[in-house]
């Protein structure tokens, strides 16, 4: 996910230069689309990867092969339509909502809306390969094969964009390396776990088992993808193209950071999944350990970017670019990093079967992102929206408390969290000390930002090095096992 935030990150300033302010916007009016589509498989792939890691805990194969099959048999239609139902929307009403478009860009937008469509089946049937992948906890399998995805992907766009400044294009080699990624999920489960379609393993018995939990998830998948991006569309509603994207270049930073901890929200659902039969005590002991681990970065992402957002923005977007979105950027990262730490309750409480719960922290998370956002904007115009969304995730938290006392973990309640948060506070604070002795707009600025962010990283590390270092020993003083115990 490192590798995935940095190539993206890098490239956004790249394609905003090649395909342009209006082109860009255009790009992620469908992009923000698509993230309302997030229930495109109808809550069925959460759903077949909390049963098939239940099973796996059980050690059940015969149960894994049918919950698989069946989840097959239902989900390749399913996407389907769902990809058919995002062109038809697109296509008709995509023009009538995102109206700050040029009328002679429409033809363009509406194309990409269908090319979109065919991206969306690839990405969420591919999706759904990976869940298999991470139900067999086989998730460093899955991070190579995302970076390296993404780097096939990410790269010879910005040279399609560089030569014909369409997001059209750009849309078709998504869809090619869709594909590609399904391709290769499918033959490595074949070889790996013993399972390609098995569509006449597929049981009514099996799909009933699995309704009521799907239905559930559905209905939280449906909540969460409509509100997903709630905030932007409410802004591309009320905004010109050029506001829109700089406040869709600053959520992109977040939804980055977000996408780094949500890579551990597999390992805490399907941990989880297989310690269901263990009861809360285990439940707690992976909040807490994943809480602790995410809670040091995350910090160190808002005090960094609150304090160095003038240079770094500058440094990446150009000057002239830079500085507009300035007063964006640290709410907006602030607002994806009590989202992304509330991942880790979300994921326990799909695994728990607490679904109700978690669809009513989403609806009131939405409503309220929409709400801040509206408000926000008539009250402070597009940094307003920024504020009003970052309002809205306190939500978020109330979650975490909830699921805290539901595992009894300690999560926010733990002292030595708050420790470490106001340690970097006071150091966040005497770097900022540099704005003294430099102007504002000096890119001098960039050496104390890579002081403090690398000084407060190997602060941050030095804990899982010294357990990665002890295992390492332990290892290699281990004994040799002798052939008998091989045989």
């Amino acid at each position: 996910m490192l590798v995935v935030t940095v190539v993206n990150l890098v490239s956004v300033p790249l394609f905003l230069r090649y395909l342009g302010p209006e082109m860009y916007a255009l790009w992620f009016y469908v992009i923000t689309f698509t993230g309302m589509f997030g229930f495109a498989d109808l809550g069925l792939g959460v759903a077949v990867g909390r049963y098939v890691g239940v099973a796996l805990g059980k050690g059940d194969h015969a149960a894994v092969r049918e919950y698989w099959a069946t989840g097959n048999a239902i989900a390749i239609p399913l996407i389907a339509v769902m990809s058919a139902a995002f062109v038809i929307l697109g296509v008709v009403f995509g023009p009538v909502w995102f109206n700050k478009i040029q009328p002679e860009n429409i033809g363009l937008l509406r194309a990409c809306f269908i090319t979109g469509g065919f991206g969306l089946f690839f990405s969420y049937y591919a999706q759904f390969w990976n869940i298999l992948s991470q139900a067999h906890l086989d998730f460093r399998y899955v991070s190579v094969l995302r970076g390296i995805v993404v780097l096939i992907q990410v790269i010879p766009s910005l040279v399609i964009a560089r030569l014909t400044g369409s997001p059209l294009w750009i849309n078709l080699w998504a869809v090619a390396v869709g594909v590609l990624q399904l391709i290769f999920l499918m033959l490595h489960a074949r070889k790996k776990y013993g399972l390609g379609l098995n569509l006449r393993a597929a049981t009514l018995a099996r799909t009933r088992e699995m309704a009521a939990y799907t239905v559930k998830t559905l209905m939280n998948l449906v909540a969460g993808s409509f509100f997903a991006n709630i905030d932007r569309v409410i802004v591309g509603r009320l905004a010109s193209s050029a506001p829109f994207t700089h406040y869709n270049i600053c959520s992109n930073v977040g939804q980055r950071l977000q996408g780094v901890g949500n890579s551990a929200m597999g390992p805490v659902f399907y941990n989880t999944n297989r310690s269901v039969q263990e009861g809360a005590t285990k439940a707690g002991r992976i909040y807490d350990e994943m809480f602790v681990f995410l809670f040091g970065w995350y910090c160190l992402a808002v005090m960094w970017s609150a304090v160095w957002h003038p240079v770094l923005l500058r440094l990446w977007l150009g000057a002239e670019v830079g500085g507009v979105p300035e007063p964006l950027l640290t709410p907006l990262v602030a607002a994806y990093c009590v989202a992304a730490m509330s991942g880790i309750s979300g994921s326990q409480l799909a695994s728990l079967n607490r679904l109700g719960a978690a669809m009513g922290f989403s609806v009131a998370a939405g409503v309220l992102a929409a709400a801040g956002a509206w408000l926000g904007w008539h009250w402070g115009g597009i940094a307003g929206a920024a504020w009003g969304f970052l309002a809205s995730r306190l939500v978020f938290v109330v979650q975490d408390i909830f699921t805290m006392r539901l595992v009894g973990a300690k999560g926010w309640a733990n002292p030595g969290v708050w420790r470490e948060g106001a340690v970097q506070a006071v150091v966040a604070l005497v770097f900022a000390a540099s704005y003294w002795l430099l102007p504002r707009d000096s890119f001098w600025l960039v050496l104390p930002a890579i002081l403090h962010g690398s000084l407060v990283s190997a602060w941050l590390l030095r804990g899982p090095l010294r357990r990665v270092l002890g295992e390492s020993r332990v290892a290699a003083s281990a004994p040799a096992p002798s052939s008998t115990s091989k045989s």
